[in-house]
């Protein structure tokens, strides 16, 4: 029955498909890969459309415009610009790519931590570090495992001077005994051995010589002496009357001393033709030989403040002594010995000063300033003017500083321009000011950061160099005033550590802040008071913040920091401190400070390794490149300040637009020149030379100057501008 009803259907359906004569046929587009055909009966027509291919690229692979399909994988793109610390750019589909980041290979015993794709080196390798387990086994560096037998260290044991010494772990025996140090007989002793004192032979007894003028009866071996000296008898021999160069009478005694009785000169400089020759003396002067520091008459130098300068009343040659208007720079003399100024307390010499519109006479009690000064052959120095009694003596070197009597005299060694320090603190000032004239910071001569200018120093008559007269690190930098509330400090990050980059806390702290090697105290607004003489509070204050720095991320640090830090100081200071690259103050050399003494900011001190040059003197960083603010984001260098280094990665926004907002006025390369050139004219070129020959070891001295830090200037600003502007 089945068979029979499936061969009724296949006939019906044959008698329909040819009653007719043909199928009316509802035809579909043809495509790439096949013809029209029916979607009734299933006839084609004419042929399939065939790919139309578009070629692969960096942004899509080999695809039909078609039908859209696609073949094969996308080419890769062509990169330019793939240096390290570049924006890459592909020249196939003109993307951008990210930044190419130094990948930093960690420092060893022997390598610099440094960079494997460029070869940019960062630091100095850690070096060694030897231990001696005994004499008997080779010595071996605890972190590198490498061994030597160089350098072993024995307990040498000494018998007498006649018989070998010997190890008393390893019992190795020296070839040969050291035999006797022999000091020589002296007139009361014989020949002794100063190691085992042994004596041989006898004393040498005195050896007398006969009293002349200026000796009694003395032995020629040993201080003996008996009797007096017979005295000089002097007889005038010659009297040359007072000229401009002054007068003398010589004495001269049967002995040949002389004794020269001096007369004041008539006036007190000489009066030269071009070629030297004084008309009111006859003294021949060599004008080849006279410099800012000595003149030179006969072959005998003087160094009274003596120069070469043009007489404004002819044009002559006019030699005298120095003044501020022959320079247009103060004058500080110094009367004393400065070999006797000591790193800690304090040395009293005598002082005068005079710019101009102002002189007078102190005493100065003075100490070298500065770890790294301190062997440096120019020193710096902290000073404090007083008078006989060792009262503070104030004084108003510059109206906005007020008068005050501590001063740091800064001898900028590794800075041979002189001006790193002082222009860079200038040009903060520049920054705070546009903080507004609410900022409590807004009144001070640098906005917090020191404010100086040149001077010409001289000791004992002498050319000593050229200083800066400095603002020093001290409450009256910020205008606080000493009380007995806990409210006001400021906290110096004196050497490099973990606390002073905020990555642990503040430890080992009592009473006037001693305890901690990596921190100094300069001031706290309770640190006289009768009532509570410990300053502890202002580590636990500071601690507080830090606690919070290293605890919280993300959206609890954002909502959170304001509550311990002043964030608009703090991001300032930050990108200041990279955009002049100051190495040395990525955690180290920053002033911490507070006026409440719960919310804290960051300022900048000791500026002089920056703008290109390392704190040591040398230009390493010229290119640029190095201590750029986008390390903040991914670099695990633990000397970066992890406050400054969480405010960039979680307010970048802000941070952006306040770079951008600096870049229009205190930041521009106009302001920066202006600042640098202002400071390079105040010196002539007269200083600069004596400089140069006053201080031969200063380093950079023939690359270190106004054309540099300008060069520099414009480097760092394209680096900062492509990492902080966008495009």
């Amino acid at each position: 029955m089945k068979r029979f009803i499936f061969c009724a259907f296949v006939l019906a359906l044959l008698l329909f498909m040819f009653s007719c004569g043909e199928c009316k046929h509802s035809w579909e587009a043809a495509t790439c890969e096949s013809a029209s055909s029916c979607s009734l009966c299933g006839a084609v027509q004419g042929i399939p459309l065939n790919h139309n291919w578009l070629d692969a690229t960096c942004a899509a692979p080999k695809t039909c415009s078609l039908c859209g399909k696609t073949e094969g994988d996308m080419l890769q793109h062509t990169w330019i610009n793939t240096e390290c610390t570049s924006t890459p750019f592909c020249t196939g589909c003109g993307s951008y790519g990210s930044v190419v980041e130094h990948t930093w290979v960690d420092a060893t015993c022997e390598t610099a931590r440094h960079c494997s794709a460029c070869g940019e080196i960062s630091g100095e390798p850690r070096g060694h570090n030897w231990l001696q387990i005994s004499c008997k086994e080779p010595i071996i560096c605890t972190r590198c495992d490498k061994t030597t037998t160089e350098n072993i260290t024995h307990s040498w044991v000494f018998v007498n001077c006649t018989t070998p010494r010997y190890c008393s772990e390893c019992e190795l025996e020296e070839p040969e005994a050291i035999g006797h140090l022999w000091e020589d007989a002296t007139c009361n002793l014989p020949k002794i051995c100063s190691t085992c004192k042994l004596a041989s032979g006898k004393p040498l007894g005195h050896n007398w010589l006969e009293p002349d003028c200026e000796n009694p009866k003395r032995c020629s071996r040993c201080p003996l002496f008996e009797g007096e000296a017979l005295g000089h008898n002097y007889i005038l021999v010659e009297r040359l009357p007072s000229t401009c160069s002054g007068g003398h009478d010589l004495y001269v005694c049967h002995c040949g001393s002389e004794n020269i009785v001096t007369y004041p000169s008539l006036i007190d400089y000489h009066i030269c033709s071009a070629e030297g020759l004084c008309s009111g003396c006859g003294v021949q002067f060599d004008v080849n030989k006279m410099t800012l520091e000595s003149i030179v008459t006969s072959g005998e130098a003087h160094t009274l403040n003596c120069g070469i300068f043009k007489s404004r009343e002819c044009a002559n040659k006019l030699y005298k002594p120095i003044t501020v208007q022959d320079i247009g720079l103060p004058i500080i003399s110094i009367n004393g010995d400065l070999s006797r100024v000591p790193k800690s307390g304090y040395e009293t010499l005598s002082f005068s000063y005079t710019d101009g519109t102002q002189s007078f006479d102190s005493f100065v009690q003075m100490r070298i300033q500065g770890a790294s000064s301190a062997n440096y052959p120019k020193k710096n120095y902290s000073i404090k003017l007083v008078d006989e009694l060792g009262v503070k003596n104030k004084v108003k070197l510059v109206d906005s500083w007020g008068r005050e009597h501590k001063y740091c005299m800064k001898a900028n060694w590794v800075d041979y321009s002189q001006a790193r320090n002082v222009v860079s603190a200038q040009i903060f000032g520049d920054v705070v000011k546009t903080q507004g004239e609410s900022s409590i910071l807004y009144g001070l001569p640098s906005g917090g950061a020191i404010d100086g200018f040149p001077v010409v120093v001289f000791n004992n008559g002498a050319f000593h160099g050229l200083y800066t007269m400095n603002i020093p690190k001290d409450k009256w930098m910020f205008d606080m005033k000493d009380s007995d509330e806990k409210t006001q400090a400021i906290v110096m990050a004196e050497h490099w550590g973990d606390s002073v980059a905020m990555r642990t806390l503040i430890t080992g702290i009592t009473d006037n802040w001693t305890g901690s090697s990596n921190w100094e105290l300069e001031f706290a607004s309770n640190e006289e008071s009768l009532k509570d003489p410990s300053t502890r509070w202002v580590a636990d204050s500071l601690n507080k913040l830090i606690d919070f720095v290293i605890n919280n991320d993300g959206q609890a640090f954002i909502d959170g920091i304001s509550q311990y830090a002043d964030v608009d100081k703090c991001i300032d200071s930050m990108i200041y401190t990279f955009f002049i690259c100051a190495d040395d103050n990525i955690s180290k050399n920053i002033l911490w400070v507070t006026y409440d003494g719960t919310h804290w900011f960051s300022s900048v001190y000791d500026m002089d390794g920056t703008w290109g040059l390392q704190w040591n003197g040398n230009l390493t960083f010229k290119d640029a490149n190095t201590h750029l603010i986008s390390e903040l984001f991914t670099s695990t260098n633990t000397r970066y300040n992890l406050l400054w280094q969480k405010l960039f990665i979680n307010f970048y926004d802000r941070v952006a637009q306040r770079y951008k907002e600096l870049r229009g006025g205190p930041l521009s390369m106009e302001n920066i020149t202006l600042r640098f050139e202002s400071f390079f004219n105040q010196i002539p070129d007269a200083v600069r030379n004596a400089e140069k020959e006053k201080w031969t070891g200063v380093p950079s001295q023939q690359t270190n100057n106004l054309e540099q830090i300008l060069d520099y200037a414009e480097k760092r600003i394209q680096k900062m501008d492509a990492l902080l502007i966008p495009r």
